[in-house]
């Protein structure tokens, strides 16, 4: 079987290979999570409320790094490789410290340092329909093998397991040949950023509450398939490869993509249906259609930003940080509704969130026009 970074750079992309595998191995993290709440809420005696704050740890440092990293330094390989070893080292000792409370400031470094490398891709291809394209795959196709994989090592030894093989698949990119051309020479240099205009920042916004309502269902959706549907875990990991696989072609699209908005009040249904729905085949379907609406419409939404802002790569770490910051408070959302009982009202809170974004999205669309 191939590894999913050498499937990533079978997909005959126009990025440079470099960062397409570091920006599999930020997926990467992102994939197992889920699979890591059941585990860590046994292992530290938490609530499975409380476990989910890794997450939201994860995504804190995520969003906080994001917002900066653009600010403070320059894209250069050199930046790419400490990054890449400063993931290795968050989750080696992720695996090996006994208190849940340092293992929360773990999760935020390591979330620290795959801003960084989720930066390092997107600014360079920000606006470029086509290397956007080879960009966003990468989740999809990690996802693929990253969620059964995950599923299976936390079943079979726990978090310890899951933290190592992170780490060891950090090492991966490392192996890759320097690349003739440095990073991003046309992108703007960190002094000459420029703020968003009104119509960028409302884009902005509709971003971080797709990401809210969506994370506050998802990260908790392996959780409720096993606890709540009585679905095996293996079954369960198995929609969530599928949930990726749909996404490969949705994300690999190269035309145009009107209307992307829409596709986001198809991930609302998805959540409701997860959360409402015990029948297990169409709990299955929920969670894989979430993924094909998810990866038509973000792309195009990115497009939808890069053409209404000044200056496009600039809002290349807005649009990260934003959408991670959603994801910090999505599970927070998730967990206060979980730990009251109301998971079917949790559903229908964040379908609100992401159909809202999602027609806003779509009335920016027809109404404002992109800048010259």
């Amino acid at each position: 079987m191939q590894s999913p970074i050498q499937v990533v750079t079978l997909l005959r992309p126009k990025t440079r290979r470099d960062l397409l595998a570091a920006a599999a191995v930020s997926a990467m993290v992102f994939t197992a999570t889920p699979f890591l709440l059941s585990v860590v809420s046994e292992e530290y005696d938490v609530s499975l409320g409380t476990s989910s704050l890794i997450s939201s740890f994860q995504l804190g440092g995520f969003v906080i790094a994001s917002w900066v990293v653009g600010r403070l330094v320059d894209p250069s390989r050199r930046l790419l490789v400490i990054s890449l070893l400063a993931a290795v080292a968050a989750n080696v000792a992720s695996a090996l410290v006994p208190w849940f409370g340092a293992l929360l400031v773990l999760r935020f470094l390591a979330g620290v340092a795959l801003a960084i490398i989720a930066w390092l891709g997107r600014q360079e291809v920000f606006g470029d329909s086509d290397r956007m394209g080879d960009v966003a795959v990468g989740g999809p196709v990690v996802g693929i093998v990253g969620a059964p994989v995950a599923s299976f090592l936390a079943n079979w030894s726990g978090s310890d397991a899951v933290f190592i093989s992170l780490a060891i698949f950090a090492l991966l990119p490392l192996a890759i040949p320097k690349p003739d051309r440095e990073l991003s020479a046309n992108a703007p240099r960190k002094a000459d950023r420029s703020k968003p205009v009104p119509v960028t920042r409302l884009i902005l916004l509709c971003l971080g509450a797709i990401t809210l309502g969506g994370s506050a269902v998802f990260v908790f959706a392996a959780a409720l398939g096993v606890d709540r549907v009585g679905l095996d875990p293996f079954v369960v990991s198995m929609a969530f490869s599928a949930n990726a696989l749909v996404g490969i072609p949705a994300a690999r699209y190269r035309g145009e993509r009107r209307l992307a908005g829409l596709w986001l009040v198809g991930t609302a249904v998805c959540a409701i249906v997860i959360t409402n729905v015990t029948y297990e085949p169409v709990f299955w379907v929920g969670v894989v259609a979430w993924g094909f609406a998810f990866w038509s419409g973000v792309p195009g939404i990115y497009k939808l930003l890069a053409e209404r802002s000044v200056h496009p790569a600039d809002r290349a770490g807005d649009a990260q940080s934003v959408m991670a910051a959603g994801r910090v408070v999505g599970p927070l959302l998730g967990a206060g509704f979980i730990e009251a009982g109301s998971v079917q009202a949790l559903g229908f809170v964040a379908a609100a969130l992401m159909a809202g974004a999602g027609l806003t999205l779509v009335y920016v669309e027809r109404t404002i026009p992109p800048l010259p």
